[in-house]
Order: structure tokens, then sequence, then C-alpha cells
């Protein structure tokens, strides 16, 4: 995997990918207005949908609840208004460090996110010793 983008980017879509990852070096639920739009839709793995007013609550209280949290934006691909950023994230979770990858697909509309699906096997999530996170 690489972290520089393929070139059938378009502009935005790189910009967007930049922004990102400013955002995941730095990251607070305040910061989530700098690429995601208050009325977009979200869709994170096990949670109800929010907007992206909402999201910017949600991004602050997982911060807290996982300490260190570091996302690693690995690469990304885009495809007209859509822009796919895979990456890797590491965090205490229940007292342990875990780290696991995800992919976030973003619909990107004059620089801004108005609908994103953050994927991600949310068992990772879960306390240790459920099978198939912690004990094969």
């Amino acid at each position: 995997m690489t972290d520089k983008p393929t070139t059938s980017l378009t502009a935005e879509h790189l910009d967007f990918y930049e922004r990102f990852k400013s955002f995941w070096a730095a990251p607070s639920g305040v910061r989530v207005a700098e690429i995601i739009a208050p009325d977009a839709k979200i869709h994170f793995t096990g949670q109800a949908a929010m907007s992206g007013t909402d999201y910017s609550d949600y991004m602050s209280a997982m911060l807290d609840a996982f300490p260190g949290m570091k996302v690693t934006p690995i690469d990304c691909a885009g495809n007209g208004d859509m822009l796919y950023i895979a990456w890797e994230t590491s965090s205490l979770i229940h007292g342990k460090q875990r780290t696991f990858l995800g992919v976030d697909r973003f619909r990107i509309v004059a620089g801004m996110a108005v609908e994103e699906h953050i994927v991600f096997d949310s068992a990772v999530l879960q306390p240790e010793g459920r099978a198939g996170i912690d004990r094969c």
C-alpha cells in the first residue's frame, strides 16, 4: 500500500484527501466541520445514521472514549463525486491496544463531504475475550 494517491483522482479528490489527512493529524469534534457539511448524512458502522452536525459531537465523544486514537490514511481512489479512503486505526480499546483497517466512502460536493459511510469490522470494539477478536 502507498501513501501516494493514484493519478485517476480529480483535484477535488486530492484536496479532500489532504484535508482528511490533516484532520487526522490533529483530530477533534470541532474540526469535523472542515471536511463534513453540517447537513451531511453519516453512516458509521454499528450506529444510527446522523447528520454532519451530530457527527461533530459523536467524534468528540469517540476521541474521549478511545485515548490515543490514531488514524493513518493509507490510500484513496475516486469515481465521479465519490472518494474512497482506506485507513488503519490504532487505539486503546477496553484497556488493550488494537489496530484495525477500514474504508470511508465519501460523496464530495463543492469540496465538502455530503455523505459518508465509515466501514470497518466493529467487533474490534467489543470487550476482550470475544471469539474471533482476541482469541481465535
